[in-house]
């Protein structure tokens, strides 16, 4: 909260909803006092525990007439008291303590100071030291002036951490349970579901399951972010913006990061993680089935996959897809030299002197190739006989294998094998590693050609998709070989752009 939101923000906004209590209140008096305020959690950002606690401590000011100057108001929101982050405000408050300004300092409880034994120490000698009153809205006063006092504090504290820790064990062991059951424990609302956890939320349920879709058939994360985006869907993390009352959180935009975390989720597959390891089915429905979920994983776990939120914009349909005519590698699309500048055209992708072919022409009779194979009656044998390998053998395998790299490299940190040893050992695992992670991906396509074969005008449907889809459609159901042509020749020869069904039905 607190590296979004700034504190002095915090303070300023806190300060102007209090103002009426704050009025009764002096700045200057012969007690200056000093507000600490930490909340633990504040996942709606409303700051409402630091308002109950501000009114019980101004109440507390008012009571024992006691001055506030407002610069001495110090809060820390959104830090639990088991975290390891340092409290900034809690390190000011000690600045002020240390140069003399304040003789009482307070707090809702103890523990709202106190996070750990470097904190209880930093905090007691200063007090120690400025014999200053420790007060508490829930809780006596502490005199640490005294001895009598001093002990006090003493053994509050480690009361204190003795219930911190045993809350702290208390709600893991409740969260491995809930875990284990299935069953959600709170926090922020999962896109996808409403604010339950345990409900489906149509719009974006169906934007999850095109999108696992959209990846599987090779579209970028960046262009789904974009979708998304342009559709108003939005994601549940905060942008935080500046408002008539001060700074509010509003939803943020989808980027290529956070729209892989969605995706990478098991949730989405009615699966509940715990501590990164799957442990129980979900209660909560599936959006997807796993086996989609389990290679949208693989693929997006792979370490190899190309990165980035751009997208590959620049490619077109048979890029990557479509062989050249005379040395069988891809194509690749780009712009015309000499006579054809400025078209674009297909290249191979080895040879400046090999294929070279305007993209236009070739693009329209790939086109209407795949239309009328999935006009066809007999079209859903495109997917009939896509007859798959058992996903989670295959997940059982990349882990197997994943763990296997793992080993070599103790093993030769060891002595047990030679630098040669493990440079072969090492190819041929991250070799038999991308050919499963690569049957992965392709065992979650079934759902790509579904909309298309559902469509009432299979050419209007072709006619919708972008490039990026219709290069996964072409590469699932047939071989494209382009053929050079000579010099001069303007119109089109089917002749020179061969198209093979790659499933027979």
């Amino acid at each position: 909260m607190t590296d979004q939101h700034s504190t002095s923000d915090l303070v300023q906004d806190l300060l102007r909803r209090h103002r009426e209590r704050l009025a009764l209140i002096p700045e200057r008096g012969e007690v200056q006092g000093g507000v600490y305020l930490r909340i633990s959690e504040d996942r709606e950002g409303d700051e409402l525990g630091i308002d109950r606690h501000f009114e019980d401590l101004l109440s507390l000011f008012k009571a024992r007439a006691w001055a506030l100057d407002r610069r001495h108001v110090f809060i820390d929101n959104d830090l639990s008291a088991a975290g390891k982050r340092d409290r900034p405000n809690f390190l000011r408050m000690l600045g002020v303590i240390g140069q003399g300004e304040l003789k009482v300092i307070t707090a809702w409880m103890l523990d709202r100071f106190l996070r750990d034994r470097p904190d209880q120490l930093r905090l007691y000698e200063l007090c120690e030291e400025r014999e200053m009153l420790l007060s508490f809205a829930r809780g006596s006063d502490i005199d640490m002036a005294t001895p009598a006092g001093q002990m006090v504090a003493d053994i509050l504290a480690a009361v204190a951490r003795g219930e911190i820790k045993v809350k702290g064990d208390r709600q893991r062991r409740a969260q491995e349970q809930a875990a284990q059951q299935g069953r959600r424990v709170g926090g922020r609302r999962p896109f996808g579901y409403d604010a339950s956890g345990m409900v489906i939320e149509p719009q974006e349920a169906e934007a999850v399951r095109r999108a696992y879709s959209d990846l599987l058939a090779g579209v970028p994360l960046g262009q789904i972010a974009r979708e998304w985006n342009a559709a108003g869907l939005r994601s549940g993390q905060t942008r935080w913006r500046d408002g008539p009352k001060g700074k509010r959180g509003e939803p943020s935009e989808w980027s290529h990061d956070t729209v892989r975390l969605v995706l990478r989720n098991p949730r989405n597959a009615g699966l509940r993680r715990y501590k990164g390891e799957i442990v129980a089915a979900a209660r909560w429905p599936a959006i997807v089935g796993e086996e989609v979920w389990q290679a949208a994983d693989a693929l997006l776990g792979d370490p190899g996959r190309r990165s980035g939120g751009a997208g590959r914009a620049g490619q077109r349909m048979l890029t990557g897809v479509a062989l050249c005519g005379v040395c069988g590698a891809t194509v690749h699309s780009g712009r015309g030299e000499a006579a054809r500048r400025g078209y674009p055209v297909y290249r191979c992708s080895q040879s400046t002197g090999h294929v070279v072919r305007q993209l236009g022409p070739v693009d329209e009779y790939v086109s209407a190739f795949a239309v009328a194979r999935l006009s066809r009656p007999d079209a859903a044998d495109l997917l009939t006989t896509r007859t798959g390998p058992d996903v989670t053998e295959l997940r059982d395998e990349a882990n197997a294998l994943r763990a296997r790299l793992d080993a070599l490299a103790v093993e030769f940190a060891d002595g047990s094998l030679t630098q040669s040893q493990l440079r072969a050992a090492t190819e041929r695992l991250r070799t038999r590693l991308k050919d499963t992670e690569s049957q992965l991906a392709d065992a979650g396509r079934a759902s790509l050609l579904g909309p298309l074969l559902a469509a009432e005008d299979v050419a209007a449907a072709w006619e919708a998709l972008d490039d990026h889809r219709r290069r996964a459609i072409v590469d699932a159901i047939m071989y494209v070989v382009v053929f050079p042509v000579g010099r001069g020749r303007r119109n089109f020869d089917p002749d020179t752009v061969l198209v093979l069904p790659r499933i027979e039905s």
